[in-house]
């Protein structure tokens, strides 16, 4: 395997950046699947490297895992900010696919992430469907305005969240998981295949649970959402675990089912 720390400038971004890849050497021919994964709120491009066995994972399959750096944008184009949105899905893929051998088959093309960057795997997911395969969200953010309306969050933070959403903290129809999905379904668009997980004693359990309620009532639309409930709470010791929960879903999912975490 090779670590690849990519440091570049952006035109969406008007700055430089970095990029972590793990890009799997062994194999004799190139990495058969390319996976975006996306980072939380407190954490940057290095901290699922760092903190996870995601190396083992990204040789085991194959597959050249893609971390961006996105500081707390919530992978969105900041209404007092910096364009990340457009940076993960437009420039990002476009940079990588010049410096590194990717497949960059739709097929093979997985978005996740956990917390902050679950909500921006989903809203990726969503958004173009037709760019990805599957998406997987560990311990997201899957209703944004709930999470706006939280009258516990720090003032700090919502002068983080006003920075990203506006002033009024209110949440656009292409911000919204809920919005993006009806418009896909009532289009009777193709959507990727979806995994939620989330412990238990998570604080965004409730919405995660309303979210798997929505998607799992939804009319049939040719997509599958799973949803994976199991103890714990919005750490890596849930994440680490979970992480195989994901690779599972993603390369295996017979694996999912016989585990009988799915719910």
């Amino acid at each position: 395997m090779a670590h690849v720390t990519i440091e570049t400038g952006s035109n969406v971004l008007r700055m430089n950046t970095s990029i972590h890849v793990i890009y799997p050497l062994e194999s004799q021919i190139r990495p058969s699947s390319t996976l975006y994964l996306l980072h939380g709120a407190g954490d940057n491009a290095s901290t699922w490297q760092r903190l996870t066995t995601i190396e083992q994972y990204a040789q085991r399959h194959n597959c050249t895992v893609i971390m961006p750096e996105a500081n707390r944008s919530y992978y969105t184009d900041m209404a007092y900010g910096l364009d990340y949105f457009t940076f993960i899905t437009e420039e990002l893929p476009y940079l990588c696919s010049k410096l590194l051998q990717l497949n960059v088959e739709p097929e093979h093309t997985y978005v996740a992430g956990l917390s902050m960057g679950g909500y921006g795997a989903l809203k990726c997911a969503l958004t173009y469907p037709e760019r990805y395969a599957k998406a997987v969200s560990l311990s997201g953010v899957t209703d944004m305005q709930r999470r706006l309306r939280d009258p516990n969050m720090p003032q700090g933070m919502v002068r983080e969240m006003q920075a990203v959403f506006g002033m009024d903290l209110l949440v656009k129809p292409e911000q919204d998981l809920y919005a993006l999905a009806a418009k896909r379904m009532e289009a009777g668009s193709a959507i990727p295949s979806i995994l939620c997980c989330c412990g238990s004693e998570d604080p965004f359990i409730e919405m995660n649970r309303a979210f798997a309620a929505y998607m799992n009532a939804a009319p049939s639309s040719g997509f599958h959402f799973h949803y994976v409930e199991d103890s714990g709470t919005h750490d890596w010791v849930f994440w680490e675990k979970h992480l195989r929960t994901a690779f599972d879903f993603l390369f295996n999912n017979k694996k999912l089912t016989e585990r009988g975490n799915a719910m």
